[in-house]
């Protein structure tokens, strides 16, 4: 089995790089795709994911996406080769991000998320954006924190995404106990992936 790792906005292939290791110990090829979304927009880092996947697939493979990352596998399905078996989802923003609506007009949040950012609170996007064709296991944090002024109004999160927006129909969920920023780094998240990966649900 091979898997594609995508990683989430503001972060680089490196934050994967654990996850990957633990994956190639558990005999899962990884390849780490990179990109910017100050540097690109997000037609063209979905072209270029694209292209990333068709030069490196061989035989069955997978998707493990980090927030944003997933996003941008969900748009990509249709023009990415076939082979397709998997796609593991780590801090999925599945819907509308609250944090994303949030922000989207505040000077700072535009700079350094652009395009990208501006797309995660748009419904319009949403509601165009493809649903998996293939078995997805999403993982949602929970021990974000839980104050009133948040915009998740004190549901459950992982500080970033609320678990209510990580879902996908058809999808199996889980919860775990990480952060948004680490939760790619759990041994049991990434246990889990490895059974999924090779087993299925």
């Amino acid at each position: 089995m091979q898997a594609f790792l995508v990683h989430g906005m503001g972060r680089s292939p490196r934050s994967l790089a654990l996850l990957a290791l633990r994956l190639e110990r558990a005999g899962i090829r990884t390849s780490r795709f990179g990109y910017s979304v100050i540097a690109h927009d997000l037609d063209a880092i979905v072209a270029r994911f694209a292209e990333h996947v068709r030069e490196r697939a061989r035989g069955p493979y997978a998707i493990v996406g980090h927030s944003l990352g997933n996003v941008i596998a969900r748009k990509a399905m249709p023009t990415l080769p076939a082979g397709l078996s998997r796609l593991a989802m780590l801090a999925p923003p599945n819907q509308p991000s609250r944090l994303a609506v949030m922000f989207r007009d505040v000077p700072l949040y535009r700079a350094l998320t652009r395009d990208a950012g501006q797309k995660l609170g748009d419904p319009a996007f949403y509601e165009a954006l493809p649903l998996p064709n293939v078995p997805t296991l999403v993982f949602a944090g929970t021990v974000g924190p839980r104050a009133r002024w948040l915009p998740f109004a004190g549901a459950a999160s992982d500080g970033v995404v609320a678990v209510d927006e990580t879902r996908l129909p058809g999808a199996e969920h889980r919860e775990v106990r990480a952060i948004h920023t680490l939760i790619m780094n759990d041994a049991s998240v990434a246990v889990a992936i490895a059974r999924f990966l090779r087993e299925g649900a």
